[in-house]
């Protein structure tokens, strides 16, 4: 990545920190004795992934991809970001293939309902706005 290159965010990243940090508190407590640190990581990496989808899909890919770093900063290091941004790895049982697929699934869900609410607040917050507006520009004649 290009860092030199300005990234404009159309969503602030502090959006998804309730949701992210929700769930790896559940992932590590699933499963934090039985799966590698790796898998761990990279399940987080996909509900991440998932959860920043709806916002940041239609981005460039180097934008969604800084908004997904970000996010993951919340409990990764830089280098087990890298590490699970570039690799899959290797799972300990079938079922966590699957699971890689199913959390991914899900952070779209969590994402889709969390831009459902912020819409509706704005569109609730909308008319108060205006309101403003308009008391400002009755003062201003």
């Amino acid at each position: 990545m290009n860092s030199a290159l300005p990234i404009h965010l159309s969503v602030d990243c502090e959006i998804f920190t309730g949701k992210a940090l929700a769930a790896w508190k559940a992932l590590e407590g699933r499963y934090g004795r039985e799966i590698s640190s790796d898998e761990i990581d990279h399940l987080f990496a996909r509900f991440v992934f998932g959860l920043t989808q709806p916002f940041h899909g239609e981005d460039d890919p180097q934008t969604h991809l800084h908004v997904c770093r970000t996010v993951l900063a919340l409990k990764l290091s830089p280098e087990r970001i890298e590490r699970t941004l570039h690799r899959v790895p290797k799972t300990s049982d079938e079922w966590i293939a699957t699971a890689f697929d199913s959390i991914e699934a899900l952070g779209v869900k969590d994402g889709r309902a969390l831009s459902d609410q912020l819409k509706t607040t704005r569109s609730t917050t909308k008319p108060e706005a205006l309101s403003l507006d308009r008391s400002a520009q009755h003062l201003e004649e």
